[in-house]
């Protein structure tokens, strides 16, 4: 009988973590204008995470990420240099 209670339960939880998540888009009903100032406006909870983000791991791997990139990028390019002709055939 627990079992069949804690069953409910979860599945009460789930359909209500369900219902929530996908509720109406907020974003839905916006024009262009209120999106695109929505976007650019700085969330606090955004600079939380960024800064937590920070002191969890100090090693920046986003900033390690986007140098890895550019080298990456930087020795796929070509040196200018083109090869030698082959020697000619008589």
């Amino acid at each position: 009988m627990t079992y069949f209670i804690l069953l409910i339960i979860l599945v009460a939880l789930l359909s209500a973590i369900i219902r929530v998540a996908g509720g109406d888009d907020p974003h839905a009903n916006m024009t262009e204008e209120e999106f695109e100032a929505e976007a650019k406006r700085v969330s606090m909870t955004g600079v939380a995470m960024t800064e937590l983000q920070k002191h969890i791991d100090p090693q920046h791997k986003v900033e390690y990420l986007a140098q890895r990139d550019k080298h990456a990028e930087a020795d796929s390019s070509e040196s200018g240099d083109k090869p030698p002709d082959p020697p000619a055939e008589p």
